[in-house]
């Protein structure tokens, strides 16, 4: 595991899977600075962390240049922004929209020529491609755009030099400790536990990956190796 100091940008800190990221960031020892982009202050057992920076943003389809200036020297972001409207022009604004605009911004940040910028995006198993059907017609609109913003975020990193788009699909994600229901739920259908889906994104943020895109089962193989100590 790579030794350096490292700067990791990360949003969607509020949520079930991005306060768990945040969590292992903060205890990770390659990772002396988080920056929090939130549109409002995170919790204080968080802000109270000599390691973390809790940076408001207003609006996550614009970055001020004040915003950028406390960015800079970053070198991996984990996005974990996700859209809970039913709403389908906030659906769109939230899964798409901002991650591009996201992207794209941190892509300028400066950074070593030698060195790219690791961009962690977290999907799921539903996002459905352009071109590939939809066996279940359970929110078919979501799941396509969700497509689409994969798509157009590996589109993004390929036309950008010194930029790694890394896109993960985990499945039902659980708590680390899951109920029966979810343990009996596991031998039928893929599930991630929390805590093996953040190493393994924080993981891929510190030291890449030859993978582009992360599917469940990459996701808690990588995860379980981490939390083992095997990487």
């Amino acid at each position: 595991m790579t030794s350096k100091a490292m700067k990791l940008i990360l949003t969607g800190t509020t949520g079930f899977v991005g306060q768990e990221v945040l969590t292992q960031a903060l205890a990770h020892p390659s990772i002396t600075s988080v920056v929090a982009l939130t549109r409002h202050p995170i919790p204080a057992t968080f802000a109270s962390n000599p390691k973390v920076k809790n940076v408001l943003v207003e609006d996550f389809s614009t970055y001020t240049p004040s915003v950028l200036e406390q960015l800079s020297g970053a070198d991996a972001c984990v996005w974990c922004i996700g859209a809970k409207s039913t709403n389908p022009n906030i659906t769109r604004k939230v899964t798409l929209d901002y991650a591009l605009a996201g992207v794209n911004a941190f892509s300028q940040l400066p950074k070593p020529e030698s060195q790219n910028f690791r961009f962690v995006f977290t999907s799921g198993i539903l996002a459905v491609r352009e071109g590939k059907p939809i066996y279940f017609p359970y929110a078919k609109e979501s799941r396509r755009l969700g497509g689409e913003a994969e798509t157009k975020l590996e589109e993004f990193g390929k036309g950008h030099g010194g930029l790694d788009v890394h896109i993960m699909r985990p499945s039902g994600v659980t708590a680390k400790d899951r109920s029966l229901l979810n343990s009996l739920s596991a031998t039928f259908a893929p599930m991630i536990r929390v805590n093996e889906l953040a190493a393994a994104m924080i993981d891929v943020a510190v030291n890449g990956g030859g993978s582009k895109t992360w599917e469940n089962r990459d996701l808690v193989s990588r995860g379980r190796e981490v939390l083992a100590g095997k990487k």
